[in-house]
C-alpha cells in the first residue's frame, strides 16, 4: 500500500511485477519483495519518492536495467527502470509489457500481464526460470501462454 501511495502521489506511471503481482492477481504465492517496475526517465523520481538510494545499471543474464533496492515501511521493494531483456529469444522491453489493473486499498494498480515472466525467461534462454514462471501461472494458464506466446514473437521481430 505505502508503494502505491507514494508512486501515485509522485504522479509516477509504475508496474507491479513479480510475486507480489501474482498475488494480486490470485497466485498461491509468498512474495519475498515488492517489483517495481518503471520507464527508464522515471527512475531518479521513482527512488525519491520512495525513499529509495539512486538507481544504478545493472547486467547480466540478459537482463539489463536500472536498478534500486531497499526497505519501504519494512518492506523490501526492487525497483528496476527501462527495464529490457535480450537473449537468443530477441529483445523484450519492460515498457511494452501489457498490465492488468488490480484494485489495491480504494486505488487502481497496474500489474504486470500474467505470463510475462515466462516470454521473459524464454527470450533470455533461461530455462530453470522459466519453468519457476510456468509454475506459477494462474491456475487457466491459456490466456497467460497465448500472451507469453504474443510477447515472445515481439521480441524475435524486435531483434530483426
Amino acid at each position: 500500500m505505502a508503494v502505491a501511495a507514494r508512486l501515485h502521489a509522485a504522479g509516477i506511471t509504475w508496474r507491479l511485477a513479480g510475486s507480489a503481482g501474482r498475488l494480486l492477481l490470485g497466485t498461491p504465492v509468498r512474495p519475498g519483495d515488492v517489483d517495481v517496475e518503471v520507464a527508464a526517465c522515471d527512475a531518479i523520481a521513482a527512488a525519491n519518492a520512495l525513499g529509495l538510494p539512486i538507481p544504478g545499471r545493472t547486467q547480466g543474464g540478459g537482463w539489463s536495467s536500472h536498478r534500486s533496492e531497499g526497505m519501504v515501511e519494512g518492506v523490501t521493494v526492487d525497483l528496476s527502470a527501462g527495464l529490457e531483456v535480450r537473449g537468443p529469444g530477441g529483445v523484450l522491453r519492460a515498457n511494452d509489457a501489457a498490465t492488468v489493473a488490480t484494485p489495491l486499498g480504494g486505488v487502481s494498480v497496474q500489474v504486470v500481464a500474467p505470463g510475462e515472466s515466462v516470454a521473459r525467461a524464454v527470450v533470455a534462454g533461461d530455462v530453470a526460470r522459466e519453468q519457476r514462471a510456468r509454475a506459477q501461472l494462474p491456475a487457466d494458464a491459456a490466456a497467460a501462454l497465448a500472451y507469453a506466446v504474443s510477447r515472445i514473437a515481439a521480441a524475435a521481430s524486435a531483434a530483426r
